[in-house]
C-alpha cells in the first residue's frame, strides 16, 4: 500500500509539474488576453441579447458560442506558447499551411456568401473565415523569412517570400471582396518590413503614401464611381467623412454609433439598458461592440478599456526590443502591429476617422474567427518570449561551461567595456549558429 501510495504521488507531482509548465509564460500578457476576453463576453451578451431573442428566440445565443470561443481561444494560446518550437521553425510546414490557406481562399468563392461577400466557409458549428487566418499566417512567413535572410544584401531575396505570399493573398481577398481585411494586412506587412531596417528612404516613402492614401478618400465621387469599387464599397469609404448627408443610407450606422457614444456620456445608461442595440444601431455586437460599451458604461469605460488594449500592444513592442533572437523579434513585432492596426480602423470607424470596413475589435467583438485569430496572434508572442528567455539562458550556459571561450585580459589591463564589447561579438557569433540551427 505504501509503494502505491509512493507512485500515486509521484504522478500526482509530475502532473502538477506539466500543469505550472503551462503557464511558463509572460503572465501580463496572459492576464490582459484572458480580462479583455472576460469583459468581451459581458458586452457580447448585453449588445447581442435583443438581436439574439428575435432572430433565434434565445437571448444567450451569441454569449454561449463566444464563450466557447473564448475557451477555446485560451487553450491554443497556452497550447502554442508551449508547443511552438515543434512547427514555427519548420519551413516545409510553413509552406503546407500556407497551401491550405490558398486552397480555403479558393473554396469560399463555392459558397452563397454574407451580405454581397464571399468570405466565409460554413462549417455548421461557426463561419470559418479563412481571410483573418491569412494576418497570422503572413506574420509566421515574416519573422521566419526575415530571420532567414538577415545577413542578405539582396533586398529582392530578403522581401520575395512575405510579399509573394501577400500579393496572392491579397488578390483573392480582394475578389471576395473584402477590401477591410486586405487594408489591414497590407499595412501591417508593409510597417512589418519596415522594422528590418533595410531602407530609412522607405520609411519616409511610406509616410507619404500614407498621406496620400488618406486624401484619397476626399476624391469626387464621380472620380470614385469609376474605380473598380462596388457600390456599397464607394458608399462606405466616402461616409465617414460626412455620414449626415446620407442618414438613412451610407451613414446611416455611424450616425447611430455617435447617438450610442453621445447617449452614454461619462457614465453611461447601465449595463443592459442601451436603446441602441435594440434594433437602431447594426453590427452592434460585431463591428461597433464599443459603442454599445460607451452606451452602457460610459465614455470613462470606453477610455480604461482602451487604455488596457493598447497598453497590452505598447507592453508587447517594449518587450519585442529585448529579444536577442531576431526569429522572436518579429513575431513580437508582427503581431504587434497586427493589433494596433485593426484596434485602430476599428476605432477610427466608430469616431468618424476612417472607412467602415467590417474590422472587429480584438477581443471584444463577437467572431469566432477573428476571435481565435488573436488567440493564435496571443500565443505567438507568448512563445516568442519564452523561445527568448530560454535562447538567452542557453547562451549563457554555454558561457559558463566554456564552450567556447571568451576573451579575457589576463593582466587585467585594458578596460571593462572593451573586454564586454570583445566578449559581446563572441555571443553574437554563437547566436548566429543557433539561428541557424533553429531555422535560419
Amino acid at each position: 500500500m505504501a509503494i502505491l501510495r509512493k507512485e500515486r504521488g509521484i504522478i500526482v507531482l509530475k502532473v502538477q509539474d506539466k500543469i505550472k509548465n503551462l503557464f511558463q509564460v509572460d503572465k501580463i500578457i496572459l492576464v490582459i488576453f484572458i480580462l479583455l476576453s472576460a469583459f468581451g463576453l459581458v458586452m457580447i451578451y448585453s449588445a447581442s441579447s435583443y438581436f439574439s431573442l428575435t432572430s433565434v428566440g434565445n437571448s444567450e445565443y451569441f454569449l454561449i458560442r463566444q464563450f466557447a470561443f473564448v475557451v477555446a481561444g485560451i487553450a491554443i494560446a497556452i497550447g502554442i506558447a508551449n508547443n511552438g518550437k515543434k512547427f514555427f521553425f519548420n519551413e516545409r510546414l510553413l509552406q503546407i499551411v500556407y497551401v491550405i490557406l490558398i486552397l480555403l481562399l479558393l473554396f469560399v468563392f463555392t459558397q452563397s456568401g454574407i451580405k454581397g461577400a464571399k468570405s466565409w466557409i460554413n462549417l455548421r458549428i461557426f463561419n470559418l473565415q479563412p481571410s483573418e487566418f491569412a494576418k497570422v499566417i503572413l506574420i509566421w512567413a515574416s519573422a521566419f523569412y526575415y530571420q532567414k535572410f538577415k545577413d542578405n544584401r539582396d533586398w529582392k531575396q530578403l522581401y520575395m517570400y512575405p510579399m509573394g505570399m501577400l500579393l496572392l493573398v491579397s488578390i483573392l481577398v480582394l475578389m471576395q471582396p473584402d477590401f477591410g481585411t486586405v487594408m489591414i494586412t497590407v499595412v501591417m506587412m508593409w510597417l512589418l518590413a519596415l522594422t528590418t531596417g533595410y531602407s530609412k528612404k522607405a520609411i519616409k516613402y511610406s509616410g507619404v503614401a500614407f498621406v496620400i492614401g488618406y486624401l484619397f478618400t476626399y476624391l469626387p465621387i464621380s472620380i470614385i464611381q469609376h474605380l473598380p469599387f462596388k457600390a456599397y464599397q464607394v458608399g462606405r469609404f466616402l461616409s465617414f467623412h460626412n455620414p449626415w448627408d446620407d442618414t438613412s443610407g451610407v451613414g446611416y450606422q455611424s450616425i447611430q454609433g455617435f447617438l450610442a457614444l453621445a447617449r452614454g456620456g461619462l457614465t453611461g445608461t447601465g449595463l443592459s439598458s442601451s436603446i441602441q442595440k435594440t434594433g437602431f444601431l447594426p453590427e452592434a455586437h460585431t463591428d461597433f461592440i464599443l459603442a454599445i460599451v460607451g452606451e452602457e458604461l460610459g465614455f470613462i469605460v470606453v477610455w480604461l478599456v482602451l487604455v488596457v488594449l493598447f497598453f497590452l500592444i505598447i507592453y508587447i513592442f517594449w518587450k519585442a526590443q529585448f529579444c536577442r533572437s531576431l526569429f522572436s523579434r518579429y513575431l513580437c513585432l508582427g503581431v504587434g502591429i497586427f493589433l494596433l492596426v485593426q484596434s485602430g480602423v476599428n476605432i477610427g470607424a466608430l469616431l468618424g476617422l476612417a472607412p467602415i470596413t467590417g474590422v472587429p475589435l480584438p477581443f471584444l467583438s463577437y467572431g469566432g474567427s477573428s476571435f481565435i485569430v488573436s488567440s493564435i496572434a496571443i500565443g505567438m508572442v507568448l512563445f516568442a518570449l519564452k523561445y527568448d528567455k530560454e535562447y538567452q539562458e542557453d547562451i549563457m550556459n554555454k558561457i559558463r561551461m566554456n564552450e567556447f571561450e571568451l576573451v579575457e585580459d589576463e593582466n587585467n589591463e585594458g578596460s571593462q567595456e572593451e573586454t564586454f564589447q570583445e566578449n559581446k561579438e563572441l555571443i553574437d557569433e554563437k547566436e548566429d549558429e543557433h539561428e541557424e540551427i533553429t531555422g535560419g
